[in-house]
């Protein structure tokens, strides 16, 4: 079995259980180590768990949210020095939890995973929204707030997460109020995912974006869109037999799609090649 294999294996066993069980500090890790075969997991997770400890010490349940909220900044975004990264935000490594850690700064979602993988630590209530284009952290349940990790810890209030995404997508988006409602763990490291998948297609790195697909499929096995790209890029790869199978599911399931007519002629071209060869 390769190092990838292995991942991929421990990367499904961690993220198929129930959706509150789903280790979301764990599974992101594995993420970086599909990108970086021997990083030590455990010392990483250690090192977010270790975040919370360094919080819990300074915060009291008793304390005032918004108290807590300062605390938690002053730690993770002043003497942590943690930051949004919007100089080369579309760098890999703003979605590699151990780069982030190491280099001190990521994207919008991976810095809320280690927001809320800290003050969960606490025991606080953190959860992440993924709010269109932009991820934020709910903190203290439904009569709680909104953080922004992106901005160093910013206090938003839903008016405000309004505001981001209509400063993304314009007003001709509609704004729906479940967009203000926490994502799973599996949703978060999607997000993760789809971040790097784009970008390694964006870049022509077939074979790490091969990688991320993989570890997309192992979240959601039936996600058929996905089952197209991994046979388009298997096809391009010389994979035909693989590509087939990929691309012959999608024809069957989703005889509607908009790009039915190109994937069933390139199903076509390969069987005609399987069956020349």
């Amino acid at each position: 079995m390769t190092a990838f294999a292995e991942t991929l294996a421990e990367f499904r066993a961690a993220v198929s259980g129930p959706a509150a069980e789903v280790p979301l500090v764990r599974a992101a890790l594995l993420v970086a180590r599909a990108e970086y075969a021997a990083l030590d997991v455990e010392a990483h997770e250690q090192r977010v768990a270790e975040l919370g400890q360094r919080l819990e010490a300074r915060v009291h349940p008793a304390d005032p949210l918004a108290s807590q909220l300062r605390a938690a900044a002053r730690l993770l975004f002043e003497e942590c020095a943690l930051r949004g990264d919007r100089e080369t935000y579309g760098d890999p490594r703003n979605l590699y939890l151990n780069d982030v850690l190491d280099r001190g700064q990521g994207i919008p979602v991976s810095l809320a995973i280690v927001y809320v993988g800290a003050l969960r630590g606490t025991g606080l209530a953190a959860d992440v929204v993924g709010l269109p284009g932009h991820v934020v952290v709910r903190v203290g349940g439904v009569e709680g707030v909104f953080v922004d990790p992106f901005e160093g810890g910013r206090v938003l209030s839903a008016d405000d997460c309004r505001q981001l995404v209509r400063n993304v997508y314009g007003r001709h988006t509609p704004f729906r109020e479940h967009h203000l409602e926490p994502i799973t763990a599996r949703q978060t490291v999607a997000r993760v995912l789809q971040n790097l998948k784009a970008g390694y297609l964006q870049n022509g790195d077939e074979e790490r974006a091969g990688r991320v697909i993989e570890l997309l499929l192992a979240l959601w096995p039936w996600d058929l869109d996905e089952r197209r790209d991994r046979g388009m890029l298997r096809e391009r790869l010389g994979e035909y037999g693989a590509a087939l199978a990929d691309l012959e599911a999608y024809v069957r399931y989703r005889r509607s799609a908009r790009d039915i007519r190109t994937v069933g002629e390139t199903v076509r071209a390969l069987r005609r090649q399987i069956g020349a060869g």
